[in-house]
């Protein structure tokens, strides 16, 4: 091969140089800004064990399998909090993902793999040993949020805190439109711009979202490619988003939630928010808060901004939508990401067993059911009733309301569907119900006999 004279030289450097800088540009841009910080957290805290342990070196410049070995059993074996508390088992895994990422980019040991290499099985058994024992013992992967019910969210839409009529109301309205219909992930809320909801010629909106999970895109003036949602046109949701946009005053940060002014103020002035955007703290527990102030119930639930996300898509499976129509509205990649928010297997058994009921004995409908048979009229006005736990005296006509309320209690409390609830009774029958309360409760169409 000839050589190269000393000014063919400086002309290939000048060349390659580029290239060669243009190949690492695009190599680091490939990687996602939190797995590079979560990476780095995990080797920190490897490297200050390792500095207690007295290791020489960093861990990538380890030579010897057994020593990495050695070393990364007992890092495992040994982390712990800082208050000493265990880590949960999603920790533990994601501390091994780091650190066998490092190792396969950096390690002086060629083609590691922790996961699948047999040279490194003990390592696999010791944080596999761990996450069984820490499973076994309670403290096994941190409980997400949980789910909202559909007559939960038709609770909290029809709640007065949240009828738009003030700047707190109005901004908890479009808060919560975004967490449910949109589906966002907990932190997306503290992404949106206001400049992100673009009306459509039909009255709804398309919401455009620049950062997610799964399209890291940088915060700069240009912000790339976006996903695309959308918002149809319904008077219950695009009323109120164009109530809230138009009242974003002039020169407010680009934020899409804003912090609202004073209530009285607002009433008299017209201007309901203040050019500066919510904070994160505030916005981060923001649907907890909505939650508790229309009587969620609690018990036994962890309910947060990710809450909304979960409702989406758990309320489309029950609705029959299919998986791959979900992942459209949730924005997942794969069916993998999806599976951890779909229904649990006692839910789904519930589902299938309620299915084959109905499939048996005829699905039940509430027009089918008529107040003669839910008042229980074969008791006699005239009978006297002796109750079997305390034996006392009930006369039948206080049996009679009791069953009144116990048997109408399920019926009224399906908001969604007594609209539409059409029953027949007579003058006496309607009479009883007005006056033990329940005719003010009743929604739907009453007919007279």
């Amino acid at each position: 091969m000839p050589r190269l004279g000393s000014k063919n030289k400086e002309k290939l450097e000048e060349t390659t140089t580029p290239v060669k800088d243009k190949v690492d540009f695009y190599r680091e841009f490939s990687k996602v800004k939190n797995t590079v910080k979560a990476t780095d957290i995990w080797i920190g805290l490897l490297e200050k064990f390792r500095d207690e342990q007295l290791y020489i070196g960093k861990i990538q410049e380890v030579e010897s399998e057994q020593d990495l070995i050695e070393q990364l059993c007992s890092f495992f074996a040994n982390m712990k909090k800082k208050d000493g508390a265990d880590y949960s088992v999603n920790s533990i895994r994601a501390s091994l993902a780091a650190v066998n990422r490092v190792l396969q980019e950096k390690s002086r040991i060629k083609n590691i793999d922790l996961y699948n290499d047999s040279r490194f099985k003990a390592i696999k058994e010791v944080v596999d040993g761990k996450i069984r024992f820490l499973s076994k013992n309670g403290k096994g992967e941190t409980k997400g949020a949980d789910s909202l019910e559909a007559n939960e969210i038709t609770q909290i839409l029809n709640h007065r805190l949240l009828d738009g009529t003030t700047p707190e109301r109005l901004l908890r309205r479009v808060f919560f439109i975004n967490a449910i219909y949109l589906g966002l992930r907990g932190g997306e809320h503290a992404l949106l711009n206001g400049t992100d909801f673009v009306k459509c010629d039909d009255g709804g909106y398309n919401v455009f979202i620049y950062c997610s999970k799964n399209n890291q895109r940088g915060l700069t003036e240009n912000r790339g490619k976006a996903d695309k949602l959308v918002l149809a046109n319904h008077p219950e949701v695009t009323s109120f988003l164009d109530k809230y946009l138009s009242s974003r005053p002039y020169g407010a940060d680009p934020d899409f939630y804003l912090q609202e002014v004073e209530e009285e103020f607002a009433l008299k002035t017209g201007i309901w928010y203040k050019p500066k955007h919510v904070g994160f703290r505030r916005l981060n527990s923001f649907l907890n808060e909505i939650c508790k102030i229309t009587g969620i119930n609690f018990s036994g639930r962890k309910i947060t901004n990710h809450s909304g996300r979960r409702a989406l898509i758990q309320n489309c499976e029950k609705m029959g939508v299919p998986k791959e129509e979900i992942k459209l509205l949730s924005r997942h990649r794969s069916d993998a990401g999806l599976l951890s928010y779909t229904l649990p297997p006692d839910d789904k058994k519930d589902e299938i067993i309620g299915k084959f009921m109905d499939k048996i004995h005829g699905k039940p409908t509430l027009d089918k059911v008529k107040v003669p048979d839910i008042l229980n009229g074969q008791v006699s006005y005239n009978e006297q009733v002796i109750g079997k736990e305390n034996n006392n005296i009930k006369t039948a006509k206080e049996v009679f309301y009791e069953n009144q309320q116990n048997s109408l209690k399920k019926l009224l409390d399906l908001t969604d569907i007594n609209q539409q609830l059409e029953i027949s009774m007579n003058i006496d029958q309607f009479k009883e119900l007005f006056n033990c309360g329940l005719i003010s409760k009743l929604k739907g169409k009453v007919n007279l006999s």
